[in-house]
């Protein structure tokens, strides 16, 4: 698909000004076409933003508590008669 507002730079320029070309788009959001002998080859396009992971919390709802979670793992009776 070609634009006709597009920017427009050749492999070598892209080759010489890549550092400068990709802070461009990505201050501005404007795609940069590469050509290569007027021919189209490539094309420089912003990033898409990617929601970054949950830290906290990215693990709600994987598990469950099943019975009480305050008292005693073991009986307490068990325990009767034992000394240290």
């Amino acid at each position: 698909m070609y634009h006709r507002n597009m920017k427009t730079v050749t492999a070598s320029e892209f080759k010489r000004n890549a550092v400068h070309l990709l802070r461009q788009v990505r201050d501005t959001g404007e795609s940069i076409q590469i050509t290569n002998k007027g021919k189209p080859v490539g094309r420089l396009c912003p990033a898409e933003s990617v929601p970054k992971k949950r830290v906290f919390g990215a693990s709600r709802g994987l598990a469950t508590i099943a019975g009480d979670i305050v008292g005693p793992i073991v009986d307490p009776a068990d325990f009767d008669g034992m000394t240290s």
